[in-house]
């Protein structure tokens, strides 16, 4: 299990976590009750589930600090409880009354969440992919693609495409046909600045 299969639960009941728990997305997911506040900030997770009636002035306080700081996030938040929420993070954070009312919509808030946490890991390993596959045209000029396809336990096809991906992207990427491989125009990647 990678952390990213965890849904963080603070200050409920052992009877709502087991509750919770028959509602999971998928056979990967699992919850962690967590007792220390500060897991739900330092372990990732794509759902934080919130008892306001369990936690801390302060530490509600924290929370409200660190998802405005950070601005975008992929996690879902859930907050059960009444509470102030500041207004920056209103269309952010999903408020529920009660734990009663939050497991109607619970299944289909966990599914959302998971759904577009898979999404944002396929951008990012996607970026990455290209990312790395650039930097290795930069730094050896006549990498292969089966090089390039080993390096990144990717298909000949997959590399193909990422280079197409950061030619449309603007990167001069060419065929050398003396080096029998990739080379950058005249060793000048957009990305790196070097234009």
């Amino acid at each position: 299990m990678t952390h990213t299969d965890l849904i963080m639960m603070y200050g409920f009941s052992e009877d709502e976590v087991s509750r919770a728990e028959t509602v999971l997305p998928n056979k990967q997911a699992e919850i962690a009750d967590v007792e220390c506040f500060t897991d739900i900030l330092a372990v990732r997770s794509y759902a934080v589930l919130i008892n306001v009636s369990n936690i801390s002035k302060t530490d509600l306080e924290t929370f409200f600090e660190y998802y405005t700081e950070v601005g975008y996030f992929s996690e879902i938040l859930i907050i059960v409880g009444d509470t102030y929420i500041p207004e920056n993070l209103k269309k952010s954070i999903h408020l529920y009354d009660t734990f009663d009312s939050l497991m109607v919509d619970m299944k289909y808030l966990l599914l959302s969440a998971y759904q577009r946490n898979k999404r944002n890991e396929t951008f990012s390993t996607t970026l990455s992919n290209a990312i790395v596959i650039l930097s290795e045209i930069r730094k050896h000029p006549g990498v292969t693609s089966a090089q390039l396809a080993d390096k990144l336990e990717l298909s000949l096809r997959s590399v193909q495409r990422y280079i197409e991906t950061l030619r449309v992207a603007g990167e001069w990427i060419e065929y050398d046909h003396a080096l029998k491989g990739w080379k950058l125009t005249d060793g000048k990647s957009v990305l790196w600045g070097d234009w």
